[in-house]
């Protein structure tokens, strides 16, 4: 798992934190962020954020301020005594962020982190005796934090993914702060959509199955439909015909259908993982879990290519 860690004011990379997080085996990434200029500090993390694969943020004192404010997508965030009351707007962080801090702190009050811990839902661990946490029991107390960032997945496993961005190639899923990019082929077995931003939006969730993890660039590829291999109509699991009427259940609308020619049409799944596109109606004629029957009206195998219409 790879670390991004941001230091302090006035502090340099290589410092006592990042060396032991190292030392620990873990790939630590640790910029130089300027001193007098927060907003190029935060565009450096960023930028650091969006060229590698990390799955852990640590952020130090003012590098906490900075790591609050940039998007750090899926990876587990770790704060050290944060000083997000003296830079940046941010004043929450997620729920599972782990704040790190000393009540003998004289630089950054450690009311501020329980505040910021009561506004956000976070956990708060009291430890140290001063603002710099480079002690035995705060450095082990940051190694610890770290090393339940992320839970191993194994292939083969199902896990309950919420959806954090969404790209014309895949969905970017989040399980227990692990990235998990489900690309378009392996949301449906019946391709019916030439952009995932037509299937799903920010927050929505999914039953995801681990198909492959690459741990040396930090990857985990996953399949929506590999959870229901029995909805795949291109084999023997099930015998999908013309002229079949199925109870089929509402997803969503969507503006510009390219299934539909570029019109607006609704995103229909006959089963799960088996989603068509029902074409030629107006927005508002469903709602997102409406069920409506429909037919089979053109099967194409070779290009695997279904179209149904809706029973009057």
């Amino acid at each position: 798992m790879k670390i991004l860690f941001l230091h302090g004011w006035q502090s340099e990379p290589g410092g006592v934190k990042p060396t032991y997080l190292a030392t620990h085996g873990y790939p630590v990434i640790n910029p130089k962020l300027p001193d007098d200029d927060f907003a190029e500090a935060v565009r450096i993390a960023q930028a650091e954020i969006d060229h590698h694969r990390l799955q852990i943020v640590v952020g130090s004192s003012r590098g906490g301020a900075v790591a609050m404010n940039i998007d750090i997508g899926a990876a587990k965030l770790i704060l050290l005594c944060p000083a997000w009351k003296k830079w940046g707007t941010a004043r929450k962080v997620k729920p599972d962020t782990v704040v790190l801090h000393s009540r003998a702190d004289d630089v950054i009050p450690f009311a501020y982190s329980e505040e910021l811990v009561t506004n956000s839902g976070a956990t708060l661990i009291e430890v140290g005796n001063d603002h710099r946490l480079a002690d035995s029991e705060s450095l082990a107390a940051m190694l610890q934090a770290c090393a339940g960032a992320g839970i191993p997945l194994t292939p083969g496993e199902v896990v309950r993914a919420v959806v954090r961005k969404t790209a014309v190639f895949g969905l970017f899923c989040e399980y227990n702060g692990h990235e998990i990019l489900v690309r378009i082929p392996e949301i449906s077995w019946i391709p019916s959509f030439a952009s995932c931003d037509e299937v799903a939006t920010v927050g929505d969730e999914f039953d995801v199955k681990i198909v492959h993890l690459d741990r040396g660039r930090n990857q985990i590829d996953g399949s929506i439909r590999a959870v229901h291999p029995e909805n795949n109509p291109w084999d023997e699991n099930w015998r999908l015909a013309v002229g079949d009427v199925l109870d089929a259940t509402v997803i969503r609308w969507v503006e510009k259908a390219d299934r539909c020619g570029g019109v607006g049409g609704y995103l229909i799944a006959l089963r799960p993982a088996a989603l068509v596109m029902l074409c030629g109606f107006e927005e508002g004629r469903f709602q997102s879990g409406d069920s409506c029957a429909v037919r089979v009206a053109t099967i194409d195998p070779f290009h695997q290519k279904v179209i149904v219409a809706l029973l009057s």
